[in-house]
């Protein structure tokens, strides 16, 4: 059986109190003819001025609390809200709003069901009535493309995490759409390379047809075609879908050497034990994402010796957010933070970065020069939104699956730590392709 390739990142203020003594070497001649009048005492000029707070930022966040991505719909929602405490340094209002750019922040969850119609119609509610200034989210691509009519439409900066579907900074870019998540690019780069030369230059490509998966496709064979390889079998499959046999074989039939998944939420569970079920994983190299912490187990089975690509896990990153957040996710809900809480905690850093430049303005007017070439540290470590077409360059992980069952203390829980790191990329070392169109692809060259 081969080996499963896996794609899918301080003021020590010092006072000086100088006193300076002089006594009078003579004494005055003139004896005042009128009494001396008792000037007031001057208030002291270094008392602590209290600063009025700015009217309350609220930001809607569109997200997926139910269905197939609820998981990762609560990953990005606290990520978000961990990303507030930290930007805010923990300063809240009376109310319990952590406090940007002297603003409260409330943030208002929406649950757009993974369908684009009413993920849009829940957006001009949270505009028109709930007077949301920002939007945040989605997880699903579908609704993220939707989304960004809404934000031209409003002159609103729409912030995408977690959806990863290029197209929203590509084909349906508009100067208001920003994003720290990462795209379908960023997947297949980092690892495309390993397996054109080590695995096959043929592929097969089972992808959910949907905004996520076609911008998978699109990106897939960028990245096999950039060192040789071609996608020789693409398969697209409904989202629905249940029984994956028919796409299986097809796969199993094209005369591919490696089969690239591209999937999302619990359907990956059946998928792999189809593959398992139909020998595939011994005909074929299997290739897709190490997905999030809970339902790990139950995707890859005994598939520990593996090595591929992620897009974050906490076990990786060593730097100051990062620990903060994998320390305070801990104290808050008991686990370590998972595959796209990184992503949710970075939005929110990005967005109060430029909010402190605009001292608060949210208009996406005085929003989009503050974030067009923001660089900024993260969970992941550094990002860098690139000024021309807004993608969020970010490090990816390669790493190698050691333990799909750790419990490292032998306290008899799982925590998680299913990886040993082999790369970490730098943040702009994939080269994402430009991929702006129309009016817009001139912008491309405002990345270089």
């Amino acid at each position: 059986m081969k080996k499963i390739a896996t794609i899918l990142s301080i003021l020590l203020v010092t006072s000086l109190l100088l006193a300076a003594c002089a006594s009078p070497t003579t004494e005055p001649t003139a004896v005042p003819t009128e009494a001396p009048v008792e000037q007031p005492t001057a208030a002291p000029t270094d008392a602590p001025t209290e600063v009025p707070l700015g009217p309350v930022l609220k930001i809607g966040q569109i997200t997926s609390a139910s269905g197939a991505m609820a998981l990762y719909s609560q990953q990005q929602v606290r990520g978000f809200e961990l990303g507030l405490e930290y930007a805010s340094g923990g300063k809240q209002d009376a109310e319990g709003r952590y406090i940007i750019a002297n603003r409260p922040v409330e943030v208002i969850i929406k649950d757009d069901e993974l369908v684009p119609e009413k993920g849009v119609a829940l957006a001009r509610e949270l505009i028109e009535k709930d007077g949301v200034e920002i939007l945040q989210g989605p997880v699903s691509s579908a609704v993220a493309v939707a989304l960004t009519t809404v934000a031209l439409e409003n002159k609103m900066i729409l912030m995408i995490d977690p959806a990863a579907s290029a197209f929203t900074t590509g084909a349906n870019f508009n100067p208001y759409v920003f994003r720290t998540a990462r795209t379908s690019y960023d997947d297949t780069l980092v690892i495309a390379k390993y397996l054109v030369e080590n695995v096959s230059p043929k592929f097969a490509h089972i992808y959910i047809d949907n905004a996520f998966g076609q911008g998978s496709e699109v990106a897939l064979e960028f990245a096999v075609g950039k060192y040789g390889g071609e996608v020789i079998a693409p398969i697209p499959a409904p989202a629905d879908t249940t029984d994956y046999t028919a796409y299986i074989q097809q796969a199993m039939d094209s005369g591919a050497g490696c089969l690239f998944l591209t999937w999302s939420g619990i359907g990956y569970v059946t998928l792999f034990q189809q593959l398992a079920d139909m020998g595939t994983l011994d005909k074929m190299t299997v290739s897709t994402g190490f997905g999030d912490n809970a339902t790990f187990g139950a995707v890859y089975g005994s598939a520990a010796g593996t090595v591929g690509l992620n897009v974050y896990h906490y076990t990786v990153p060593t730097n100051p957010v990062n620990d903060f957040l994998v320390a305070r996710h801990l104290e808050l809900y008991g686990e370590p933070p998972d595959l796209f809480t990184a992503g949710g905690m970075a939005s929110a850093i990005a967005l109060a970065a430029a909010l402190e430049t605009t001292g608060g303005d949210a208009s996406g007017d005085a929003m989009i020069p503050a974030l067009e070439g923001l660089t900024f540290e993260g969970p992941k470590g550094t990002y860098h939104i690139r000024p021309g077409d807004h993608v969020c360059e970010q490090p990816m992980n390669i790493l190698e699956l050691v333990n799909v069952n750790p419990d490292s203390d032998g306290d008899g829980t799982n925590d998680y730590k299913f990886f040993e790191t082999i790369y970490v990329s730098a943040y702009d070392e994939l080269d994402i392709p430009c991929t702006l169109e129309g009016d817009y692809a001139s912008r491309c060259e405002m990345n270089q």
